[in-house]
């Protein structure tokens, strides 16, 4: 395997014995989702709560802390959209080996991963795309962006 966690993903392994190649990628769709929220949290979160209890300690204005967080909130939303667009894969995707791809099996563009994230924004559709991806089935952004994700 040619990622990151190639030597230690052995799928003959005991803990993955007896799961189907569908139940597999489910395991490290979650786990690719969990770093890529631990990596925005250490990106994007962190800076911002630094920032705003700077600002408070100093005395800044609640409107000031406001747009602090506004902004950390619109680049959020623009790195959910856009996080699987170079070469198909996100951060944690990359670091365990999965990629999403087209019909034509080649990654995901950007314009794709917009497409295949926008639901995501729709946070009451997130129970939605969960049940989908625990029974095993596309997402709804999949589905829209006519994208399969992979393993390497």
């Amino acid at each position: 395997m040619g990622h990151l966690l190639g030597k230690y993903y052995d799928p003959t392994c005991k803990v993955f014995q007896g799961l189907d190649k569908m139940s597999q990628t489910t395991l490290l769709r979650f786990g690719a989702f969990l770093a890529d929220a631990l990596t925005i949290s250490i990106v994007l979160v962190l800076p911002t709560s630094i920032a705003s209890y700077a600002m408070a300690w100093i005395g800044g204005s609640v409107k000031a802390i406001q747009i602090v967080w506004y902004g950390a909130l619109g680049v959020l939303v623009i790195g959910i959209l856009l996080r699987d667009g170079l070469r198909g894969r996100s951060p944690g995707k990359r670091l365990l080996g999965l990629r999403i791809v087209t019909p034509g099996g080649e990654g995901c563009g950007y314009a794709r991963s917009v497409m295949r994230n926008l639901p995501l924004i729709v946070v009451p559709w997130n129970l939605v795309v969960l049940v989908l991806v625990l029974r095993g089935r596309r997402r709804t952004g999949d589905r829209i962006a006519s994208t399969t994700v992979a393993e390497e």
